[in-house]
Parts: C-alpha cells; sequence; structure tokens
C-alpha cells in the first residue's frame, strides 16, 4: 500500500519533557488510521506535525494534493452566529441529506452558543465531509457524542475511504474496525 506520510525517528521535546523518542508513522493512502494514547501521550502533537502547524525536519508527505482538512480540539465556530451563517462565511451551503443524516439539519437556523457540545462537534465534523479534501484530520472526533452519532460518524468514515479518502485521527474513545492503530507511549512516565 502507498504511504500518504511518513514520519522517521521523530524526537520532540516541549517545555524539556520528552513527547517523541526515536517515534515512527507510516500512513496509508485509503486508510483510517487511529492515533491512541492516554492524555498529554503527544496524539495532538503529531497531528499538528502532519498539518505542518509544527515543523520538523523528519516528516515527509508524498501528498500531490496538500488540501487537509483538519477539524482540532476547538469547532471553529462562531458562537453568536447561526449553523447557517457560520457556513456561508466559509461560502458553504449545508448539504441537507448529509445534515439529516447527522441528525443537524434542523438546527440550521439556531445560534451555535444555544446549542448542546455534541452538536456543536457534528456541526463542525459536517464541515469537514462537505470539504471536498480527500485528506481528513481530526482530533478526538467523537468528543462530546452520544452513540448513535457516533455510529454514523463511523459511516461515513468509511464512506470516504471507499471514496479514495484518507483520515488521521486522534483517539482514546471509541475504536474503530478497519483502521490501522498506533498507540503512542507515555514517556512522562
Amino acid at each position: 500500500m502507498k504511504a500518504l506520510t511518513i514520519i522517521n525517528n521523530l524526537n520532540y521535546k516541549v517545555d524539556e519533557r520528552c513527547i517523541f523518542k526515536n517515534f515512527s508513522l507510516r500512513v496509508n493512502i485509503n486508510e483510517i488510521t487511529e492515533i491512541r494514547g492516554r492524555n498529554g501521550s503527544g496524539k495532538t502533537t503529531i497531528l499538528k506535525i502532519i498539518c505542518r502547524e509544527i515543523s520538523s525536519n523528519l516528516y515527509n508527505s508524498s501528498s500531490q494534493d496538500n488540501a487537509i482538512a483538519y477539524l482540532g480540539h476547538q469547532n471553529a465556530l462562531i458562537e453568536e452566529l447561526t449553523f447557517k451563517q457560520n457556513f456561508s462565511l466559509n461560502s458553504l451551503d449545508i448539504d441537507k441529506p448529509l445534515a439529516k443524516q447527522m441528525n443537524i439539519f434542523h438546527l440550521r437556523n439556531q445560534k451555535i452558543n444555544n446549542l448542546s457540545f455534541g452538536e456543536k462537534r457534528k456541526i463542525a465534523l459536517l464541515r469537514i465531509f462537505q470539504s471536498q479534501t480527500k485528506l481528513w484530520i481530526m482530533d478526538e472526533p467523537f468528543l462530546g457524542l452520544d452513540a448513535d452519532s457516533v455510529n454514523t460518524i463511523k459511516e461515513l468514515f468509511f464512506q470516504h475511504i471507499e471514496n479514495k479518502g484518507t483520515i488521521i485521527l486522534s483517539n482514546h474513545q471509541e475504536t474503530i474496525s478497519k483502521s490501522a492503530k498506533v498507540q503512542l507511549e507515555d514517556l512522562s512516565e
């Protein structure tokens, strides 16, 4: 299988605390790769290195297309605006069938600050799903979601892979079948 991203022998410290020591990672095209580990084990840091938010000379990407749809810990929504207005800011129309599948279409005229955390998370995920990019990178995408929503999101992940997409995500909750799992070591102990 062809590699999209390769990290070789990464050593990385934050404030003198060793996060990675000789860490290597291979992410294959058309796969879901789960970065798993305890809180503080470096899951978010790896995603930021892959997204080039943190520089590293040990990172190599064979991707021809640099387009990445990224969802971090924050949902990146303007709280005082409605769901529909947030999408309009990015020149997006809400994909009605997809939003209905995610059980959020009925919220389109609600201000974000009136919604639950799980509803906000699903709106942020919808923006990723509508992005038209092949590479989705998500930091704890299941955070705040109920069991039915998690199952729906997993179905959408599998559809993306079937459509020649690639997903890299951090996760310490719900496992995803048919994913490559990378377990990070906690070097602080």
